[in-house]
């Protein structure tokens, strides 16, 4: 499966971890909000980076 490395919010580098382990992003909680601000060719296919998620979470 080919990952995205990039995020789909911001474009920057998600660190997505999981074409070795389990990818950091399996233990955190990801607002619904951020969720649907994916583009729809992205959905399922990139990691939302750890900053787009911490900022999202901060402005709510």
């Amino acid at each position: 499966m080919d990952i995205d490395k990039t995020c789909p919010i911001c474009g920057q580098d998600n660190n997505c971890q999981s074409h070795e382990k389990e990818c950091w992003c399996f233990h955190m909680e990801i607002p619904k909000g951020l969720l649907d601000l994916v583009p729809e060719e992205k959905k399922g296919k990139a990691c939302i980076c750890k900053s787009c998620i911490e900022k999202y979470k901060g402005e709510k």
